[in-house]
């Protein structure tokens, strides 16, 4: 039996849903994460058969848009929601080639995988600060 999406007919599984919360990324990054994930669904859905190659273009997503019965009398949601899965997509495109993939190709696992590492990256990340800023950390000398 196939899983039933954790939100009516949405691409994304409980399982998927479920292994997204269980990362222990910030919330924020998990957020990010589900978006993207849900946006990778979405593609491969569009561009079913396909299990390869690039990720539907403009007028595939536009078409498949116009297509979906909840989005029917909603033109500026689904301007909006065009403009998500255009930016979505440029990110999924440079991951897949930083993997040597084929953005369809890319999974949950993938994406959990590229979330952590950007977001260890940036805890990290020494905080570089100016000898003289006022930043509060910095000690000043008395008077």
């Amino acid at each position: 039996m196939a899983e039933r999406p954790i939100f009516g007919s949405g691409p994304l599984s409980r399982a998927d849903a479920e292994r997204i919360e269980a990362t222990l990324l910030p919330n924020l990054d998990r957020h990010h994460l589900r978006l993207l994930a849900h946006c990778l669904r979405s593609f491969q859905v569009i561009a079913k058969p396909r299990q390869s190659g690039p990720l539907p273009d403009q007028r595939s997503l536009e078409q498949w848009l116009l297509e979906q019965p909840q989005l029917v009398d909603e033109p500026q949601f689904r301007d909006l929601l065009l403009n998500q899965f255009l930016a979505a997509a440029q990110q999924l495109e440079d991951l897949a080639r930083q993997r040597d993939l084929s953005p369809l190709e890319l999974n949950l696992e993938e994406l959990i995988e590229a979330s952590t590492t950007a977001s260890k990256a940036r805890i990290e990340a020494p905080h570089n600060h100016p000898l003289d800023c006022d930043h509060p950390i910095q000690e000043s000398s008395p008077s």
